[in-house]
């Protein structure tokens, strides 16, 4: 007969290889009342709850990320009935050996060999020289002047290949008021998927810059390049387009190739929506046309659509 000690040793051990697995992004209104009541009572707020794989005790498992008062992230595991059954601190240097892990997954055996030539059929960035789109979110009314910057360059290490990155400048105005400007770096590998490699980000109000919030480079900020589209993208397709850091965190997935979307600049059939788990708990939808791009972006409480698209000589 097995001692108590080894049969709490080993109960321990199954629950933990449970929880250790990647769970599914769950959108807040979709996690159980009791599990929202528990994040809430644990100093935690309103956002992305992870749905883990596995149960304790028959009941579904979820892993929240909270804050302490001195900053340090931690993790709650909450069953489905909200009884909070474990707290997970996760020190920088494990965070960063699990960047690294994850790093080594996606890029096992990736070339670049001409990494700005950027044409992937959903997103051929080579080819852009400029998108308008306008719309609203929530009252506000958007508009965003989206500029290729071949003249740009920057080179990131990735593994043993040096990475010359392709620039995108983005100009986003919200009532007419200059609002952000962000420059994003991206590069495509020989199989035809888009890497994003960071961004610099302005934030404005009143004509100046006032902060830069959301800004990361990798090889500095994360050692895990984001995957922002990919080479074949089929239905139930998952990566992650930002994986910096709790705020800086994305998780989209591909959840139809067959929508027809109507925008001022024209009519696009057999469209790519992507959906997209934001690290404040929040859904996006954008909408990729073959030959073109983005052509529309619904953040909550809003629609954004492609009004004019411009096309140059792909950048070498």
């Amino acid at each position: 007969m097995k001692s108590v000690t080894t049969v709490i040793a080993l109960s321990i051990c199954v629950f933990a290889a449970c929880i250790c697995v990647a769970g599914q992004p769950m959108k807040w209104e979709e996690i159980p009342d009791a599990v929202r009541k528990a994040v809430l009572a644990h100093g935690g707020t309103a956002g992305t709850v992870d749905k883990e794989n596995g149960t304790k005790d028959g009941k579904a498992i979820y892993e929240a990320q909270v804050k302490d008062k001195d900053g340090n992230v931690k993790d709650l595991v909450i069953l489905e009935d909200g009884k909070l059954v474990e707290v997970k601190t996760d020190d920088a240097a494990d965070r960063a050996q699990e960047q690294v892990d994850r790093a080594k997954k996606i890029l096992a055996g990736v070339k670049f060999s001409h990494p700005r030539e950027i044409n992937n059929q959903y997103l051929p960035l080579a080819s852009l020289k400029q998108d308008v789109l306008e719309g609203n979110e929530g009252s506000k009314k958007v508009r965003i002047t989206r500029i290729a910057k071949p003249e740009v360059r920057r080179t990131f290490k990735i593994g043993n290949q040096a990475v010359e990155a392709f620039a995108v400048e983005d100009r986003e105005w919200e009532n007419g008021a200059l609002a952000e400007v962000a420059l994003d770096f991206f590069a495509q590998d020989d199989n035809g998927t888009v890497y994003y490699l960071g961004e610099e980000v302005d934030e404005y109000a009143d004509g100046k810059i006032v902060g830069h919030e959301g800004s990361w480079m990798f090889g500095k900020d994360t050692q895990v390049p984001g995957v922002l589209f990919p080479a074949k993208p089929t239905i139930g397709d998952k990566f992650k387009s930002e994986d910096v850091s709790p705020e800086i965190n994305e998780t989209d997935e591909v959840v139809s190739l067959t929508e027809t979307v109507t925008a001022p600049a024209g009519t696009y059939k057999n469209c790519v929506k992507i959906k997209e788990h934001l690290a404040d708990g929040t859904t996006e939808y954008k909408y990729f046309a073959k030959g073109v791009g983005v052509v529309r972006e619904v953040p909550p409480d809003g629609n954004v659509l492609l009004i004019t698209h411009q096309t140059m000589k792909a950048a070498k």
